[in-house]
């Protein structure tokens, strides 16, 4: 990795830090400001917008990166890959705010504690997720860290400070306080779009033609971004339905509330790994679109020692302060055993690696394969949280059987489609490509 390249990593590590500390602020802080039933609608909002947020729009962001890593690859316009793929983003976007006002009635009157307008703010912030998904698709596709550690700074740093100015000000109406939510996304996007335009117009390699020869492809003219919105949907399933479930079937509130603490610290590793794969799609793409198979592999390799690197630091944190952490930090007042941490890191390896396995399949369009090994993997999640048996073993069990369930599935599809015959990273297969786009 060039001098570059790691100050950019380390600038993307510290902006998603500053969103993961904005966000914890935005829900703590709300419980020294209001009242429990508007506190809890606040840790509603910050839920659902995340369903909504980065639940859905990871799809957007990741497919517009595919798109403009292939035409930045092959010397096309970045504004029209932009333009088709906002086109079914904006459908995208239509079905979650449809699916919002369906939903209106049993949320407003519980979940927001009577609050039409929180409801309001949910809606104008999955707006700007969509928005700020796009943005930072293109960044990454042009291979930009500087102008996407830039976005995730500007989220992390203005829901800070604006959170921080309702804290100073004093009691204020809990939809203001909810709006600072969104004000942070729309900064994001905001700073994410100056970034864009400003390194859009240096883009200059390769033309087609050459690509073409080379054995190149373009992204496939299918429409895989509901299947990619699926399994975006279902990584946050795995990732947080075992809290749910636990939390639901154990009668003892502090062993639920340390099992919950627990995963969070375990997930730590790949809550830092996350922009770390936004990249890594784009490497890979532009390896696929230019046929460069041995790139592709050693780009591969190259994720997974980092996934593999991150998860060594989470093992030696838990190893020697994840005692410490969940007592002083998360205040619980049940202990872990060790053995439960270890797993539960090991599960966060696995998941992470299928991170890396994730975006190699998207890169090479293979967005329904990705779906269907998030489902399986979802599907052993929920039978194995819900057999017979204590709740916290089953959890750690259902974690760590769940990512290897995603794991091999996508290694399974990702040989299969480097061995499929006419598939997009063969001469065959890109002129076919080209030929059903036009």
């Amino acid at each position: 990795m060039t001098g570059g390249a790691q100050s950019g990593a380390v600038a993307l590590a510290v902006g998603t830090v500053l969103v993961g500390a904005a966000g914890y602020a935005f829900v703590a802080l709300a419980g020294h400001l209001f009242a429990p039933s508007e506190a809890a609608a606040v840790s509603t909002v910050y839920m659902v917008v995340n369903i909504l947020g980065p639940g859905v729009f990871l799809a957007l962001e990741q497919e517009v990166s595919r798109r403009t890593a292939h035409a930045v690859a092959l010397g096309r316009s970045v504004r029209e890959a932009v333009v088709r793929t906002a086109i079914r983003g904006a459908g995208l976007l239509a079905a979650g705010l449809l699916a919002l006002v369906a939903c209106a009635p049993f949320l407003v009157d519980d979940a927001l504690a009577g609050h039409c307008g929180l409801l309001v703010v949910v809606a104008a912030n999955t707006a700007l997720a969509a928005m700020m998904s796009l943005v930072r698709g293109v960044l990454a596709g042009m291979d930009d860290f500087g102008g996407y550690a830039a976005s995730l700074g500007a989220e992390g740093i203005g829901r800070l400070l604006l959170v921080g100015s309702a804290w100073f000000a004093g009691p204020v109406p809990v939809t203001w306080y909810a709006a600072t939510f969104a004000a942070g996304t729309g900064c994001s996007a905001l700073v994410g779009a100056l970034c864009a335009s400003r390194r859009r117009r240096s883009l200059v390699r390769p033309g087609l033609g050459d690509a073409v020869a080379n054995g190149g492809s373009r992204p496939a003219a299918s429409g895989g971004l509901p299947s990619l919105a699926v399994a975006t949907l279902l990584t946050y399933v795995i990732a947080n339905l075992s809290v749910v479930i636990v939390t639901t079937r154990l009668q003892d509130a502090a062993l639920a509330a340390a099992f919950a603490a627990g995963l969070l610290l375990a997930r730590m590793p790949m809550f830092v790994f996350s922009p770390v794969q936004a990249f890594l799609l784009t490497a890979l793409t532009d390896a696929q679109a230019r046929a460069e198979r041995r790139r592709f592999r050693a780009t591969i390799r190259n994720g997974m020692a980092v996934a593999l690197a991150f998860g060594a630091a989470g093992l030696l944190g838990v190893l020697g302060l994840g005692g410490w952490a969940l007592r002083e930090l998360f205040g619980t007042r049940v202990a872990l055993s060790t053995l439960t941490l270890v797993c539960l890191v090991g599960s966060t390896v696995l998941l992470m690696g299928a991170q890396v396995l994730h975006a190699a399949l998207v890169a090479r369009g293979r967005h329904r394969k990705v779906a269907v090994s998030w489902l399986a993997g979802a599907v052993v999640l929920v039978a194995v949280l819900t057999s017979p048996g204590e709740p916290v073993a089953a959890a750690v069990a259902a974690q760590a059987l769940a990512a290897l369930t995603v794991a091999v599935g996508m290694a399974w599809a990702l040989s299969r489609s480097s061995a499929a015959p006419g598939n997009a990273g063969t001469p065959a297969g890109a002129v076919g490509t080209l030929a059903a786009e036009h």
